[in-house]
């Protein structure tokens, strides 16, 4: 499957010549999934992303603000995202690099904003820290906001020389929640959009597999066929998980020394923090004189002592495959009060792992 560019990140795209200003919501601290050639997938950090995206679309200036680092250029980081020298850039604001509140926000955001020649952007990171609380806000937090939303409505798109679309100088607020920000900025404004971003799918996951296993033991090593299957199982089992995760399980398997094949057992210890396998001690000798040991505990059930012990077997042996971090077997015991159910769960569970109560959980509905 082709790797195409995240839902977010498309519509970012579609309305940057409509609205003057975007508020991005959602898994915005994650890693983003990058094309850096066809085929080549890597991650980069959110606001690299953006600022990508922004160089790509045809801005000649792009600057980063978060209170910590005050403002900073970005340049771009990828081939398609070339910046294009300019002799109308913005004067590099004085904080940059230095630690700066909502004062030099607010002297920035008018001047950008009305900025008339190479087309600039500002990107407001972790704009959720610019308030105590929204509801609240004080003389400067109310100054900042209410001179954006004032200048939402006073921009105008404009042609700039060479492109055939028209541009604003855009504004857009990296926010965890959308409630961050204040309501009369955001709610009905018809000038700003709001853009959520989703966890990765199974799409992003499986075009950055290949390239995040290639750290892991035997992968490279492996046959085409292999890399294939380790990967979707790499990619089945991090249903959920954010591409942090993934380069973490990644390089937690790297240095655990678990193999691509064996790619789920990796997503099992980050999950979970377990390193060892309890399936990998248990005695097989033990396993194969069961039979008398569990007949002696379950009176009067030999075939579903029969059929619960095939399926410990085909669960050690591997016998049907193992896929993602599915049970290696599920056992459904039904029948009236005292026949034994609870009793032949307890004894499977003592027999392999020594403790009837070990990795058992009952379910008497």
């Amino acid at each position: 499957m082709a790797y195409s560019a995240p839902r977010w990140l498309q519509d970012l795209r579609r309305f940057l010549p409509l609205k003057s200003q975007f508020v991005v919501t959602g898994n915005v601290r994650d890693l983003q999934a990058t094309e850096l050639a066809p085929g080549a997938v890597t991650s980069l950090r959110f606001d690299q992303t953006l600022a990508n995206a922004l160089f790509a679309h045809g801005y000649r200036q792009v600057f980063h603000f978060d209170q910590l680092r005050g403002f900073q250029p970005m340049s771009p980081t990828v081939p398609s995202a070339q910046e294009v020298p300019s002799d109308g850039l913005l004067e590099a604001p004085a904080t940059s690099g230095a630690p700066a509140g909502v004062d030099a926000l607010s002297g920035l955001m008018p001047r950008l904003v009305r900025h008339e020649r190479a087309p600039a952007a500002l990107v407001i990171d972790f704009a959720s820290r610019l308030t105590v609380s929204s509801d609240n806000l004080t003389s400067a937090e109310y100054l900042l906001f209410t001179q954006a939303f004032i200048l939402s409505h006073e921009a105008r798109p404009r042609p700039v020389e060479g492109q055939t679309k028209s541009f604003f100088n855009t504004v857009i607020w990296i926010v965890e929640r959308e409630g961050d920000l204040p309501d009369w900025l955001v709610v009905d404004n018809p000038r700003i959009r709001v853009i959520a971003v989703a966890k990765p799918d199974h799409v992003v996951r499986r075009a950055l597999a290949p390239a995040l296993l290639q750290i892991v033991p035997g992968f490279r090593e492996s046959s085409l066929e292999d890399r294939a299957t380790a990967a979707n199982e790499f990619v089945e089992s991090t249903e959920g998980l954010l591409l942090h995760d993934l380069n973490a399980i990644a390089t937690l398997g790297k240095a655990e020394g678990v193999q691509a094949a064996n790619m789920a057992d990796a997503v099992r210890r980050y999950k979970v923090g377990v390193t060892e396998d309890p399936w990998q001690r248990i005695d097989r000798t033990k396993i194969k004189g069961a039979e008398d040991l569990v007949r002696r505990r379950v009176k009067g059930q030999p075939l579903a002592v029969t059929h619960m012990l095939d399926l410990v077997k085909r669960a050690m042996t591997g016998v049907g495959g193992k896929r993602g971090n599915r049970p290696r077997g599920v056992a459904f015991l039904a029948g009236p009060t005292g026949v034994g159910k609870t009793e032949l769960a307890k004894t499977i569970t003592s027999l392999l792992f020594g403790d009837e109560s070990a990795y058992v959980r009952f379910d008497m509905s």
